[in-house]
């Protein structure tokens, strides 16, 4: 079977300024991927292209099994987007516009009735349902756009920012609907919400200048990233005693050693150590023997600064937007 979507060495060039860079991965059926980068790192543009929004300039993008270059309509039938700003139409009531959107993906006119019902219970729509659009929150004006996207129950979902304007309770029923979608179908995640991706995705896709920094699953990600684990302690001791002290002890690598905020006579330390669990236990005892420990603690690496490591490391690509 092929990947619900694969994009193979795509880039995307406007005049002279590359915005995608040899982008290459794939989503496959019951996965949710999660797509991060900061702003202007290629995300939206990537997203488009899926779509069949934009073409790529090389390379090749394929939905189910269709090109999106050569087989764009048969491509398009298998996909629900919901872009950064949902495409709505404000002068009409919510029922009417999901009725139109239905109509336009091709619903047969009699299963409309069962499919509107289908979205709008999904998406906590019930209230709204005869509201104009003009007239609702972002909250639920994202709802609905996320309720179009779900019409026709399509293969796989675009979802570009899907819980920004959300409150926390709205945000936790979007999750669920995005996850129980994932189960069967294929989710490709824009967002900036760091734990949406943890809670969520199976896999985590890191972008940053247009060039794919790193795919994995945010276990493996972290297990990549192992060797920014850090060590943190305060102590009262000779500074350069402790640091000769510290560097002694086996998997200590790199260490700073700074006064502690209001209090000169202690010293703050940050020990970059290797991915092992026996390190504190050795610095604990290297430095109890000698002088006062007042705290030890590790400080394992976090989605959020996994997502920094990579895009901190990632140079800016020549010509790049």
């Amino acid at each position: 079977m092929p990947s619900a979507i694969a994009l193979e060495s795509v880039w995307k060039r406007y005049g002279s300024r590359t915005i995608i860079h040899d982008l290459s991965f794939t989503v496959e059926k019951g996965e949710i991927v999660g797509f991060l980068g900061p702003n202007g790192a290629g995300k939206t543009t990537t997203m488009r292209m899926i779509a069949g929004f934009t073409t790529a300039t090389s390379g090749r993008v394929t939905v189910a099994g269709y090109d999106m270059a050569t087989q764009n309509a048969e491509a398009a039938r298998q996909i629900g987007y919901l872009p950064e700003r949902p495409p709505l139409y404000d002068t009409l009531d919510v029922s009417a516009y999901l009725r139109f959107v239905a109509r336009v993906k091709g619903v047969p006119r009699p299963a409309i009735p069962t499919e509107l019902e289908r979205v709008t219970t999904a998406c906590g729509l019930e209230a709204v349902f005869r509201r104009e659009i003009y007239k609702l929150s972002k909250g639920y004006r994202q709802r609905v756009g996320l309720a179009q996207a779900l019409l026709g129950k399509p293969a796989m979902l675009l979802l570009d920012e899907p819980t920004i304007g959300l409150d926390p309770g709205q945000i936790q029923e979007t999750r669920e609907v995005i996850r129980s979608f994932g189960e069967v179908h294929a989710v490709l995640l824009s967002t900036h919400i760091l734990s949406e991706v943890t809670l969520i995705c199976r896999r985590v896709a890191i972008i940053n200048h247009g060039r794919l920094l790193a795919i994995d699953s945010p276990s493996g990600l972290q297990r990549a990233v192992e060797q920014t684990n850090r060590v943190a302690l305060q102590v009262t001791a000779p500074a350069q005693a402790l640091r000769e002290e510290l560097l002694s002890v086996d998997g200590v690598r790199a260490l700073e050693v700074r006064s502690a905020p209001g209090d000169d006579s202690v010293l703050s330390v940050e020990c970059l150590v290797d991915a092992r669990d026996d390190v504190e236990a050795a610095i604990a005892r290297a430095v109890a023997n000698r002088w006062d420990l007042h705290r030890l603690e590790r400080h394992q690496p976090t989605l959020e600064n996994i997502f920094l490591h990579y895009v901190s490391e990632a140079p800016p690509a020549k010509g790049a937007a």
